[in-house]
């Protein structure tokens, strides 16, 4: 039974509709949400208007479609650092939280954020495509990782969920913050490594403690000045 709406995509028009998502963000991070028309996307993409429209409602819509299409791809990589071969949750935990700075810092993903943060207030719509932006499904897959490590080390979280959202604000959005208002060069894939395994092994070790009073305070600096995660983590 056909259904009525939308035309089905005829071949190519996948390739189409990333070309138009292409041009989008190009506009988007140049003029702005306010300043980028629908003409103005066709004439980047080289597609007839009635092309984009025929992919997106409406610029809202494609507005979505481009931090979707950008939290997509974080998933991807998130899913791949949690494959099955990695047996210990630190190690699961540290590269989730690894991948997932290294896509949040991004100059890209960065830029993108500026955008929505000062479009949001005046466009009430674009709050969905915020939550989007903050890639939710990273907190399940923290979760998942939290209970198997307390199975193997008897303890019990009443709720999963909300330790792993702790969790991973207490883990990136430091660094985060750092990224968004620092014109400075980014951090390499090493530090955010170290970074992601010191604070990864900080929660799990408060976790698996049965006398949370007898736990060394983590320090902010070391003697050097650095951050601590430039040294090896603690040992549990």
């Amino acid at each position: 039974m056909a259904v009525k709406g939308r035309p089905r995509p005829e071949a190519g028009a996948r390739s189409k509709r990333e070309t138009v998502l292409d041009a989008a963000v190009t506009l988007f991070l140049d003029r702005g949400f306010d300043q980028t028309s629908m003409d103005a996307v066709a004439a980047q993409a080289g597609v007839s208007k009635t092309t984009v429209y025929a992919h997106f409602g409406d610029k809202v819509e494609l507005f979505r479609a481009v931090i979707e299409r950008g939290a997509s791809s974080v998933d991807f990589d998130l899913d791949q650092a949690t494959l099955s071969s990695v047996e210990d949750p630190r190690e699961r935990l540290t590269r989730i939280v690894a991948k997932l700075l290294e896509a949040t810092t991004a100059p890209q993903h960065l830029a993108l954020l500026r955008v929505l943060t000062t479009e949001a207030a005046r466009r009430p719509e674009l709050t969905e495509a915020m939550r989007t932006l903050g890639v939710p499904h990273v907190v399940d897959l923290v979760a998942a990782a939290l209970l198997e490590d307390g199975r193997l080390h008897g303890y019990t979280l009443p709720d999963a969920h909300t330790y792993a959202a702790l969790f991973v604000r207490m883990a990136a959005a430091g660094l985060q913050m750092d990224a968004l208002l620092s014109p400075g060069p980014r951090h390499d894939s090493a530090q955010l490594t170290a970074h992601a395994r010191w604070t990864t092994t900080l929660f799990l070790r408060a976790l698996r403690s049965q006398d949370p009073e007898g736990l060394p305070e983590a320090p902010l600096h070391n003697a050097s000045g650095a951050f601590p995660w430039g040294e090896p983590p603690p040992t549990d």
